[in-house]
């Protein structure tokens, strides 16, 4: 072998080791870099099409916030902030008569207080027919004044009515509850 072909060799090997020894250092870790980069982009556009998903819903939610804002505009108009009893009695007085419920008798009890609002329990009996009284029920759950009815018994003499010409005639008590706040 002649001096410049074994230079040539060598200079060969030299650049085949720095070819190797720089692939090895620097391509190889870089790819692995790019790899993890291109997994992690393939991750995050996941994401972005699940949040975008996610964010598609909020419009509709905040129209459904408006219509419930508006829907719930005037709650507190349903607590008064005095118990406003007499008005009260004279609306359910009328609510009785206007359904045809007879022999009423009205009785407020006594007040409970709780810290944020207080209970007054009012006990109602009257006479009248199941239809009546779930028109009277359908006009409570109507009214301005925030109302809960605790308990309702419904009683007959066997199923009979009291007087001939009243069918269905029924014994009704309803414990109703409404609250105020402190005036």
């Amino acid at each position: 072998m002649t001096h410049a072909t074994r230079n040539n060799t060598i200079g060969m090997g030299i650049l085949a080791g720095i070819i190797v020894v720089a692939t090895m250092v620097v391509y190889v870790p870089q790819q692995r870099e790019l790899n993890r980069l291109r997994a992690e982009i393939s991750q995050e556009k996941i994401r972005m099409t699940d949040n975008g998903r996610i964010c598609s819903a909020v419009p509709a939610m905040l129209k459904q916030v408006q219509t419930l804002k508006k829907r719930y505009s005037n709650f507190d108009q349903r607590l008064p902030r005095q118990i406003e009893l007499g008005g009260f009695l004279r609306e359910i007085s009328g609510d009785l008569a206007q359904e045809s419920l007879v022999n009423q008798s009205i009785e407020p009890g006594n007040p409970r207080r709780s810290d944020l609002f207080h209970t007054l329990p009012i006990m109602l009996r009257f006479r009248g027919t199941y239809l009546s009284l779930a028109s009277f029920l359908k006009r409570l759950s109507e009214m301005e004044r925030l109302t809960q009815v605790e308990r309702i018994t419904i009683s007959g003499e066997n199923g009979n009515p009291s007087k001939p010409g009243e069918p269905w005639g029924l014994n009704i008590e309803v414990l109703m509850n409404i609250y105020f706040t402190e005036s």
